[in-house]
């Protein structure tokens, strides 16, 4: 039997335009953001110690919205991660220091001061331990990811105030110290292990098994199904995923900044989400990946500073991310639509041209393929 091959067909500029607006429109986004601000602020924006200092902001975003790009891919949220990561930050004080903290119905227990290990596997694996309740909430009761999650925040809230007493606290680690405020060379440490993280999320979305059901999980959850996916171990698996990243994101944080605190890492919740969706991951499901995360935390980190670099009122910095983010969002969905009939039109072409061809050869119509 004669296997017959073919070419795609050449596309046009419009056509590939559209077929890839999703990863176009944000980098289009970023590079206008760096020409005005640059225009703007000549003097410091392009400046090393600015550009190192976007890196070191959007670092701990960085770290979080790996497990929430993970999530979204699912076409769920998860709007624990602050509260989880305010609570990873406080336990992994509290466990340093070797202070007494409660376990509300079991009394008092501490551990012995200043191990390190302890201080930070054991808040990484206790917010694992959160991702879990947040997924059998969902899997097992058929509670929707947002209530499920609403849930696990007000736990991990409750948890942080509880064991800190609403007091600040300063035993941190020398280690996460060092990688939340140190250097390598001209480069944060703490950018290393952003980097290091996004490409490790990158790599299981797109070379293993478990992220191939992620894409097929999110982009049709009873076809998933019906293929053989494990559905609710993906789902499991994900949110867990989730929390120990929040967890670490927490606990670089306070090495960045020297102190936890139960509120410390509250308001980065939407900043999280809004980096992601600003990259043009899909809120609903099956469409986006590091890629685009990494783009969504660029704009968001260039805005930011940029807003900074202007000296516009810290008032109304809020208000221009709204607005901001709600024009992304409008791309965001302009640019899916395009790209799904780039798909379309793709395989009328391709079934328009092989319309005559024999049955037996071995051809196949372009399927779409998840971005990363």
């Amino acid at each position: 039997m004669t296997t017959v091959r073919t070419r795609s067909p050449r596309r046009s500029p419009g056509e590939w335009g559209s077929a890839n607006a999703l990863i176009l429109g944000p980098a289009v986004a970023l590079t206008l953001l760096v020409v005005v601000f640059a225009t703007l602020a000549p003097g410091t924006f392009l400046s090393g110690s600015n550009l190192s200092n976007i890196a070191s902001q959007v670092s701990v975003l960085a770290v979080m919205a790996v497990g929430l790009t993970m999530v979204l891919l699912l076409g769920q949220i998860d709007l624990s991660v602050a509260n989880v990561s305010s609570f990873a930050g406080v336990a992994c004080a509290t466990f340093f220091s070797g202070q007494s903290f409660g376990m509300f119905l079991f009394g008092q227990a501490h551990f012995p001061a200043g191990i390190t290990w302890l201080a930070l596997l054991l808040p990484i694996a206790l917010a694992g331990g959160l991702g879990w309740i947040a997924s059998m909430l969902m899997n097992r009761a058929s509670i929707p990811s947002f209530v499920a999650t609403l849930a696990v925040y007000e736990l991990a809230s409750g948890w942080a105030l509880y064991w800190s007493q609403g007091n600040t606290l300063y035993d941190v680690p020398p280690v996460i110290k060092t990688l939340g405020s140190g250097t390598v060379g001209p480069v944060p440490t703490i950018t290393i292990v952003a980097v290091v993280t996004l490409v490790a999320g990158h790599f299981v979305l797109q070379r293993t098994r478990f992220g191939r059901h992620i894409y097929m999980t999110g982009a049709s959850r009873s076809a998933a199904e019906l293929s053989g996916v494990a559905v609710k171990a993906v789902t499991r698996n994900v949110f867990i995923m989730c929390a120990c990243l929040s967890a670490l994101a927490g606990i670089l944080n306070i090495g960045r900044l020297g102190s936890a605190q139960a509120e410390l890492g509250n308001d980065l919740l939407l900043p999280a989400i809004a980096a992601v969706v600003l990259g043009g991951t899909s809120l609903f499901g099956g469409i986006g990946g590091m890629g685009h995360t990494v783009l969504g935390l660029l704009i968001y980190g260039v805005l930011d500073n940029g807003l900074d670099q202007l000296d516009v009122d810290i008032f109304l910095k809020p208000y221009i991310r709204g607005l901001f983010l709600i024009l992304a969002l409008v791309l965001n969905t302009v640019a899916m639509r395009l790209a799904a009939k780039s798909t379309v039109r793709s395989a009328e072409q391709f079934a328009e041209e092989h319309e005559g061809d024999n049955p037996d050869s071995k051809t196949a119509a372009p399927q779409p393929v998840p971005t990363g």
